[in-house]
């Protein structure tokens, strides 16, 4: 079997969805993180100091999902015939809804 080398378009594809894929997520991590606070604020005096840990490792994956897509959006942005925002705003829970 010979493998296609990829086309322009084809790697225009993969660097959209990839972008997409992290924003999706980041937004995930996000929404654990608001989880993790919430919980930390109403733990228990015994329970806060794990609690609190929990909260800082959901910060500390939001951060990595935020980093992830960082790195993604300069190779989607330089190709202004992609528009993301509307590819982003077609994920579920997201403003666009």
């Amino acid at each position: 079997m010979k493998l296609r080398p990829l086309t322009r378009a084809s790697r225009r594809r993969a660097d959209v969805k990839n972008a997409v894929v992290a924003y999706a997520a980041w937004r995930s991590e996000c929404a654990a993180v608001r989880a993790a606070y919430g919980k930390w604020g109403r733990a228990a005096a015994s329970n806060a100091c794990l609690a609190f840990v929990a909260y800082r490792v959901a910060l500390d994956r939001e951060e990595r999902a935020a980093d992830a897509y960082a790195r993604l959006l300069p190779r989607v942005q330089r190709r202004p015939e992609l528009d993301v925002a509307r590819q982003l705003l077609q994920l579920p829970g997201t403003v666009g809804e």
